[in-house]
């Protein structure tokens, strides 16, 4: 499917572990602990309607080693961001506050809001994120659009990378909205879009950056716009608690993504 104009605003959240934790210590509490409380949290379908975490489970082919264990992406009912109502609320304050507090560091996670563009609707079991700052002199407006623009020339060129792709999103950050957990102002971190990718298998993700669509247009493309073309990249297992407005419990939560490495 191609690029809809849907506009979905979203929150999107790096999560940093507690130090005392271990890397596979966070990730089993996240996913085994955390998840659950969050999607059956009373409440919190006022405040949210999709919740999925992202486990790094590896580097990605592009840009350098994403410096988080993972990332949390919600999506919000409305048109703009709710946090400061969220992070005030008995939903979070009393369920999901106290569950955080046993396995992040409450100082190093951060969070910005962001708006979505789906350039392809789709999933797979294989998910790669990548993230990207603009290039100085590249306007805000102009950097979206032109984005756009050429992940949507891709999605017409027949020489390889769109073939290989199930699913493919652009976050578009929201200036001057990264905070820390409960809503407290936190500096910026370099990033203006997040990408996510989802494929049939890794070997059609590496198919897609090997591609000459990739080489000869899409790179040369995203390198006009960003500083770097993909700052960070990792793959992803992908685990969705919250969808549509309930929790999704048991093997639905991820019957298209394979086992978790570290845990």
């Amino acid at each position: 499917m191609a690029m809809t104009e849907q506009r979905q605003c979203k929150k999107i959240a790096f999560l940093a572990p507690r130090p005392d934790l271990d890397p596979q210590a966070f990730a089993t509490y996240w996913r085994d602990t955390h998840g659950p409380t969050v999607a059956h949290a009373p409440g919190y379908a006022a405040y949210r309607t999709r919740y999925a975490q992202n486990h790094r489970i590896g580097d990605g082919p592009v840009g350098a080693p994403f410096p988080y264990p993972g990332a949390a992406l919600f999506h919000l009912p409305g048109d703009g961001s709710n946090e400061a109502e969220f992070s005030a609320s008995a939903t979070y304050q009393d369920h999901i506050r106290v569950d955080e507090l046993n396995f992040i560091d409450m100082a190093q996670t951060l969070s910005m809001a962001a708006t979505e563009c789906v350039i392809r609707a789709g999933t797979g079991p294989v998910k790669l994120l990548t993230l990207g700052i603009r290039r100085d002199g590249v306007e805000r407006d102009q950097f979206d659009r032109r984005l756009r623009d050429a992940c949507t020339d891709a999605l017409r060129d027949a020489s390889g990378f769109a073939d290989h792709l199930r699913g493919w999103t652009l976050n578009h950050i929201v200036e001057g909205s990264f905070q820390l957990p409960g809503a407290r102002q936190a500096d910026a971190f370099a990033v203006d879009c997040i990408q996510e990718m989802w494929f049939a298998d890794e070997q059609a993700l590496a198919a897609a950056f090997d591609s000459p669509d990739y080489r000869d247009n899409l790179a040369k493309a995203l390198g006009e716009l960003f500083a770097t073309p993909h700052s960070y990249s990792f793959h992803a297992r992908e685990i969705v608690f919250f969808d549509a407005g309930r929790p999704i419990d048991g093997a639905a939560r991820e019957c298209r993504n394979p086992p978790l490495a570290s845990a």
